[in-house]
């Protein structure tokens, strides 16, 4: 219980927040899903916040399925994505993360391309408004007698 508690540092929350919109993002019938949420679970995020900013983030997803379908057409059609995608799918396992669909891909990458911003957006801002934590006095040296 404890692990669920004690993570509430700037740092902590503001990377819950950040695997948050990208486990948001992402369809989550699929193994890279899976992978990230494995990922977000060993990591030092707040894992509250990161469970409630995936919700958040899931209800408003699916309004950017039509950009991300675009965006995920252009790379899978490109030259280098067809090659990229041929190399990663020769590994037996890739098929189950599905980057071969459209919207896979192209919400993959839009959470990709947002993690880092979200993360220091939110730390500085939480760096500015979390209270600081107060020093403690120093013990007295117990003197022997």
């Amino acid at each position: 219980m404890n692990i669920l508690i004690g993570r509430f540092g700037a740092y902590e929350i503001a990377l819950g927040l950040a695997f948050g919109v990208l486990l948001g993002f992402l369809p989550k019938a699929n193994l890279l899903f899976v992978i990230l949420a494995i990922i977000f679970f060993l990591s030092r995020a707040n894992i509250i916040i990161g469970v409630l900013a995936t919700l958040v983030i899931s209800f408003f997803a699916p309004w950017l399925y039509s950009f991300a379908d675009w965006l995920g057409r252009e790379i899978l059609m490109s030259a280098q994505g067809q090659q990229i995608i041929g190399m990663l799918f020769c590994i037996p396992v890739m098929p189950w993360t599905m980057l071969d669909h459209t919207v896979v891909l192209g919400m993959f990458l839009l959470g990709v391309l947002l993690f880092l911003p979200v993360f220091l957006v939110a730390w500085i801002w939480l760096k500015i408004v979390l209270p600081k934590p107060k020093e403690q006095p120093p013990k007295p040296i117990p003197t022997k007698t």
